[in-house]
């Protein structure tokens, strides 16, 4: 760098910017006038980058994974369905009940009513004639077998009742029937001559109470009214002697 000769004063220090042009009047420099502008004027920033798609690869896992669930839960959904209908577990205690006999006159919905209440009376205070009181029935053993006619002619069932019940002379057994009319059900009874009490289910209210989905459905209980197992399905002679006699030595009936 030349030397500056003695005696000179130091100059205005070096504009780097002025080819933007001359000072104005105000004594800004060039320098000066375009950091304001960029103060004013920013430059517009760069958009922010965009996330990186997930690989197909990844992709084709998790569609499988959602797969994968779906079928789960619709298994689940399907071992599930009906849980409710599958009568009374060994250890319960069937709920009281009063029900027309199928060859009564009484054509009236079942009284399923625990106690009483809303203008009517509890099950168990219900004796009348032509009446099936559960409450009358638990002081000995009891099957109670469910049929509903329009089942596909399970009513076949009560047929093996009457001829195994002549066995079992201290056990009681009762049948209930739903999907007909009393009359209907009365000429049944009559035709085949059942020699049990069977009970007339008008509005299927002991069916539900019961959990009752299956056509026909037999229930085992110990005295007192606590069930010892159910049986759904068609059982043949041989099956229901053994289930009774299982009911009769205290085991569970599986």
């Amino acid at each position: 760098m030349p030397e500056r000769p003695p005696g000179d004063a130091p100059g205005p220090p070096e504009d780097r910017f002025a080819d933007l042009g001359a000072p104005e009047s105000s004594g800004r420099s060039a320098a000066e006038r375009f950091e304001e502008l960029d103060e004013r004027d920013p430059e517009p920033q760069p958009a922010p980058p965009r996330p990186a798609r997930p690989s197909s690869a990844y992709a084709w896992v998790v569609g499988i994974a959602f797969v994968i669930a779906v079928i789960v839960a619709g298994a689940n959904a399907l071992r599930h369905s009906g849980a409710g209908y599958r009568g009374i577990p060994a250890g319960k205690r069937l709920a009281p009940f009063a029900a027309p006999l199928a060859t009564s006159n009484h054509n009236n919905d079942a009284n399923i009513q625990p106690r009483a209440g809303g203008g009517h009376p509890a099950a168990c205070s219900v004796h009348l004639a032509g009446v099936v009181n559960l409450c009358e029935l638990r002081s000995r053993p009891l099957v109670l077998t469910f049929v509903a006619t329009g089942g596909g002619g399970c009513n076949v069932q009560l047929d093996r009742v009457d001829r195994v019940r002549r066995s079992f002379p201290g056990v009681g057994f009762v049948g209930v029937i739903s999907r007909t009319s009393l009359s209907a059900a009365g000429n049944m009874v009559r035709s085949r001559g059942w020699g049990f009490p069977v009970a007339f289910d008008r509005d299927a209210a002991v069916f539900n109470l019961y959990g009752i989905g299956d056509c026909p459905t037999t229930i085992f209980a110990r005295r007192s009214g606590i069930s010892a197992g159910t049986r759904r399905g068609n059982l043949s002679d041989a099956q229901l002697s053994a289930a009774v006699r299982a009911l009769l030595q205290g085991r569970t009936v599986q």
